[in-house]
């Protein structure tokens, strides 16, 4: 990927230019120290100039941003009032300005020069900085709400968080949060070796890159961690800018050069112009054009192109902004296809590429490169396009948009607590038949979807978690019964949880330090990069967690020394894992290609296929997914088998017991507890009644308050779970804490004492009953 640089104009700005600002996606305007405002109107690659107005002589700009565009439809008299664009000067004054290049209003907001001047993203509020240290917060029609910050030296950059409830700026060397609750002390931390030039907080996925005198560019999260640092370039960063919807990459500016740079901070590309220095990056609402300004009086446009995609042996490229060629590797067989309008977004995947223009989706099928299927759409401003085996997804801001590969609108998902608050796409997850998003609040909270086909989209229950959730990913491979959740919070803990019909059943952590995580799309596969590690899972059924010994034996681990710092999955299908290293390199690696022709048996349900492919291996970790998957389709034979290959001669044993049962539905239950599924087995007893064996079996797996609990409602067994935890607490040498049993001991005790009074007054009246019978009988014999 790469910025195709085209220079606009020859003498439109006299002197430096400072400023650069988008209108919208097709017009931009320019300030610079000429005091000129020049529109510029985007035709076919090439700029048309038109000056709007000249400012004052002594009208020297600093700063300038339009008013943000709300992600909905509005009003031409509404848009009208939005376009407002801030100004801010070296006289220590900002200025609002209409589209027509009249003043409306100015405002002396510092003293000595205004160095930022930024819209909020919701446009309610605009901050101010100044070479005075302050820092200023004012309202839409200018209303000065309070200072922020009083600091000690000039604030030369400082930016809005996604939010608006923090503000970033830079003292010297030293980048600084501080809280708009004045109350709140900032973060601060030392972030350059020199002077702090700029800085941009990205609004979609919260992290913050930083560029100085040092020569070098830095990304940061929102705690001040370091996620990346660029090696020592040849002059400052004077310039820096994340692209607007996605925040997959980001623009920097230097002398004569401007790099495009992934988010995890390695460089796509570098092209060396002749401009002098770039004083302002600025990127269109749908992050595919960028304009510069430069030092010599030039404005630069760029367009994103050589964007590559892969799926199978298929190759997309975008090679200009209105033309993809899809290569076929193998044969070299070679389709160019040329869209109508410039292509803003594309994502190939499951047989189908989706192309996204600034009004329409294109969607094209690896079986018919000719007859795409074409609708229109409502906005072309989208953060993410997710792909699943029968539809997918659109996401806009706070709006999501699923579609059928033939172009039909299948719904538009809302759900409860649903705001107006930009969703986060590595939080969205898409499969099938169900679709989880994360609360745009509450980052700890989970929306689970129902997207069946030819049903209308209905919310299940929500899954809350303990920490803030920051990565999901859904497996694609079998039904609603069978979908799992893999996720990442802010621990870096990795999570499985196992979405049922009616919620979440189960949830179990996996592994730590995780830092990526990826379902293969053509087996129940999870991949995920850890600390030290690509590990890959291959049966990860969160129920059979109750039995880690098996579980952990289908896990392969590789040292990712090979991947270096930061790694990520792209994608994981036909037995490959493809990761992409911190330099940017795409590395495949495989190592359980064995596994894939196992899962492929089992899913075409060819089971003896699967057994003899694990006799021929031999292999211990094909032979124990052999045993997990056999126990999960309720295949005894083949199970036994499996796990007596890997010597789990217990669960032979019970497995042997399993089969001796003739009751079907015991057998059934056994079943579901050999898998270590217990809600499921007691459900199956106490469905048909059998009330004795599901207290059974929760005497049997020690799970005593259940028991308790089933024995007291249904009143029966009750003296049989008592005796057994006695039994079981003998034999542990423990003397009895468990509340509910001391209880019910304790209300048992008089019951008890009753019994004994009652025997023995039975038997004194018994033994005196006697003894008048023999004092009687001599008389009697007389």
């Amino acid at each position: 990927m790469r910025l195709k640089i085209s220079v606009q104009g020859n003498n439109e700005h006299k002197r430096l230019l400072t400023c650069v600002a988008w209108s919208s996606t097709e017009e931009i305007y320019s300030c610079g120290e000429d005091h000129l405002l020049i529109s510029w109107q985007l035709e076919g690659g090439t700029a048309h100039s038109s000056v709007v107005t000249e400012f004052p002589s002594d009208f020297y700009p600093t700063d300038m941003q339009w008013h943000p565009r709300p992600n909905h439809t509005i009003s031409i008299a509404k848009k009208s009032s939005l376009d407002v664009l801030l100004i801010t000067t070296v006289d220590g004054k900002y200025h609002l300005v209409n589209k027509n290049g009249r003043i409306e209003k100015s405002v002396e907001a510092h003293k000595g020069a205004t160095t930022v001047g930024k819209w909020s993203s919701d446009g309610s509020a605009l901050l101010t900085a100044g070479e005075d240290g302050l820092i200023k917060i004012w309202s839409r029609s200018g209303m000065l709400r309070s200072t922020l910050v009083r600091a000690s030296l000039p604030i030369l950059t400082s930016s809005w968080s996604p939010d608006c409830s923090t503000i970033l700026y830079s003292q010297g060397t030293n980048l600084l949060l501080q809280p708009l609750n004045s109350n709140s002390k900032p973060l601060k931390w030392h972030a350059h070796d020199s002077l702090i030039l700029v800085v941009c907080w990205s609004q979609t996925n919260g992290l913050v890159v930083s560029g100085g005198e040092d020569c070098k560019y830095k990304i940061w999260d929102a705690n001040s961690n370091q996620l990346y640092s660029s090696s020592v370039g040849d002059h400052p960063v004077t310039a820096i800018s994340w692209c607007y919807s996605s925040g997959n990459y980001f623009a920097v500016g230097s002398f004569n050069t401007i790099k495009l740079c992934d988010k995890n901070g390695w460089t796509h590309s570098m092209e060396k112009l002749n401009t002098g220095s770039i004083f302002s990056i600025a990127w269109s609402s749908d992050s595919t054009q960028v304009a510069m300004a430069c030092s010599n009086g030039k404005l630069l446009t760029g367009h994103v192109i050589d964007k590559r995609l892969e799926w199978d042996n298929y190759e997309a490229t975008l090679v200009r902004k209105k033309v993809i060629e899809v290569r076929e590797v193998g044969n070299e067989v070679r389709e160019v296809l040329e869209i109508s309008d410039r292509v803003v977004h594309l994502e190939f995947g499951f047989g189908h590429l989706v192309v996204i223009t600034p009004a329409q989706c294109h969607v094209y099928s690896v079986t018919n490169w000719n007859t795409p299927a074409i609708f229109n759409l409502k906005s072309s401003t989208l953060s993410t396009v997710l792909l699943a085996e029968k539809h997918f997804l659109t996401v806009e801001w706070n709006t999501v948009s699923l579609y059928n590969y033939q172009g039909r609108l299948l719904g538009t998902p809302k759900w409860k607590g649903f705001t107006q608050e930009p969703l986060y796409p590595p939080c969205i997850s898409l499969c099938s038949d169900t679709l989880v998003i994360r609360d745009q609040n509450n980052m700890k909270l989970l929306h689970i979807l129902e997207v069946a086909y030819n049903k209308p989209i209905t919310e299940g229950p929500t899954h809350s978690h303990l920490q803030n959730v920051t990565q999901i990913a859904l497996n694609h491979i079998g039904g609603m019964n069978d979908r799992q959740l893999a996720l990442i919070d802010v621990n870096k803990d990795l999570f499985l949880v196992a979405i049922r019909t009616t919620g979440f059943g189960r949830i179990c952590k996996i592994a730590a330090m995780a830092q990526s995580i990826a379902w293969a799309t053509d087996a129940n596969v999870l991949a995920a990069m850890l600390d030290t590690t690509l590990s890959v899972w291959l049966c990860p059924n969160c129920v059979h967690y109750s039995d880690r010994k098996v579980i952990r034996r289908t896990r392969i681990d590789k040292e990712s020394s090979e991947f270096g710092k930061q790694p990520s999955i792209v994608n994981v299908r036909n037995g490959l894992v493809m990761v992409r290293r911190g330099d940017g390199a795409v590395v495949a690696s495989s190592f359980y290609t064995l596994f894939t022709s196992l899962h492929q048996h089992v899913l075409n349900k060819r089971l003896k296929e699967a057994l003899s492919l694990c006799r021929i291996a031999q292999n211990e970790i094909l032979w124990t997914c052999m045993a997990v998957i056999a126990t999960d389709n309720k295949e005894l034979d083949a199970a036994e088998e499996a796990y007596a290959a890997i010597g789990r001669y217990d669960k032979v044993d019970y497995i042997r017991y399993i089969k001796s049962l003739s009751n079907a539905t015991e057998k059934y239950a056994e079943m579901a507890l050999l898998a270590g599924d217990l809600l499921a087995a007691e459900g199956i007893l106490l469905q048909s009644g059998l009330i004795k064996e599901a207290i059974r079996i929760n005497i049997e797996v020690y799970n005593w308050n259940r028991a308790l609990e089933l024995a007291m409602r249904h009143k029966k067994e009750l003296e049989e779970v008592l005796e057994a935890r006695a039994k079981y607490l003998q034999t542990i040498n423990t003397k009895e804490t468990n509340q509910s049993f001391l209880t019910h001991i304790a209300k048992s005790l008089p019951a008890n004492e009753k019994n004994n009074e009652k025997g023995l007054n039975t038997k004194d009246d018994e033994q005196s009953n006697v003894k008048q019978s023999k004092s009687a009988s001599p008389s009697h014999g007389m």
